[in-house]
């Protein structure tokens, strides 16, 4: 099966919410969005889905109406900053000290994150041999994932871009993965 994982769009920034920050899209986040949507609008997919974060879900909400397809939302493949009171994008964050770089690679590396985000995509993988499907998640669902399949330190990051798209040929039968592509996100350029 082939699996396109693909990071969020541009979300708003939440300095405080006791809730738990889970931000929407901004303008540019759902430009974003579109302009992906209509890149993959020929793809042949069977599926789309996304995880339990706003984010994800406007992000994959053109793609879906691209294809005619409702999306499923998946849990497991939610970002390790769930329930954060806070949500800084990267871009905005300010340089980060040591102790506070430390803090963020634990929580993203962490091994209950890395066995909840291969939890999921591993039962998306499961459910669609033979076929593509899109699955909406973060940056650090995306690396996570990556870091497994390669083998590499639970500290590396593979730094995806907004809504790149990652391609992932995958078998549940022989547990095989490969990476097709990682980053495409060339639609970018014009925004």
């Amino acid at each position: 099966m082939d699996l396109l994982l693909i990071r969020h769009g541009r979300p708003e920034r939440i300095d405080h919410d006791p809730n738990g920050a889970d931000p929407a899209l901004t303008e540019l986040g759902r430009r974003q969005a579109r302009l992906m949507a209509r890149y993959l609008a020929d793809e042949p997919l069977a599926a789309i889905y996304a995880s339990s974060m706003k984010r994800a879900q406007e992000t994959a909400a053109p793609l879906a109406e691209a294809h005619g397809l409702e999306m499923s939302i998946v849990d497991d493949i939610a970002e390790f900053d769930r329930g954060l009171p806070f949500y800084i994008p990267g871009e905005e964050r300010e340089p980060m000290n040591a102790e506070e770089m430390t803090a963020f690679f634990a929580a993203m590396t962490s091994d209950e994150f890395a066995q909840r985000v291969e939890r999921g995509l591993a039962k998306i993988i499961a459910a669609h041999p033979g076929e593509t499907v899109a699955a909406v998640c973060h940056g650090g669902v995306i690396s996570n994932f990556l870091a497994k399949m390669f083998d590499q330190r639970s500290d590396y990051y593979f730094d995806s871009h907004y809504t790149a798209v990652t391609r992932i040929r995958a078998s549940a039968a022989s547990g095989r993965r490969t990476m097709v592509s990682f980053n495409e996100c060339h639609w970018l350029r014009d925004l």
